[in-house]
């Protein structure tokens, strides 16, 4: 049984907004940064999110120049926002699509793959021009005990604070 069923994903309604208005002002780049969330039995709450600032602006999925450092990287910046003050019980990696689309792109999928097990949310901005609603969806994958990997969506529920 994977972790993602049977747990509900909650974002107070003003994080919702900001990081939504975030990747909405940065358009046509993608953005991207952590989210931080409590646990709470069988729910997690979105509690704070940041943006990466050391990543240059693209307009398109870039693949990691070194799979291994970027890997690396993920994992000492997970442990590192784990030890600090507010010390989060869940850290997530996060990006946007400008293009509204909330599947996973292909270089999400091999960024999923070469880590064998993680989780991919994406924040799709509004853009009324396009008739585009605000939301964020996230991907739970697991490929560490199964040749076909485990792939399930994460629904956000938005909460008022």
């Amino acid at each position: 049984m994977s972790s993602a069923k049977d747990f509900r994903y909650l974002i107070p309604e003003r994080i919702f907004k900001e990081i939504t208005e975030k990747a909405k002002d940065e358009l046509p780049h993608l953005i991207n940064g952590w989210l931080f969330a409590e646990r709470k039995e069988n729910f997690g709450i979105v509690n704070n999110f940041i943006m990466n600032p050391d990543l240059r602006k693209a307009k398109a999925h870039v693949k990691p120049r070194s799979w291994m450092r970027y890997k690396k990287s993920k994992i000492y910046n997970m442990r590192k926002f784990k030890q600090e003050p507010p010390h989060p019980d869940i850290v997530w990696q996060w990006h946007s699509h400008p293009s509204g689309n909330e599947k996973l792109h292909a270089i999400d999928k091999r960024i999923l793959k070469y880590l064998s097990n993680g989780v991919m949310i994406i924040v799709i901005p509004a853009i009324p021009d396009k008739e585009q609603k605000a939301h964020l969806v996230g991907w739970y994958y697991d490929k560490r005990y199964t040749k076909k990997p485990i792939i399930e969506k994460m629904i956000f529920e938005i909460i008022s604070e």
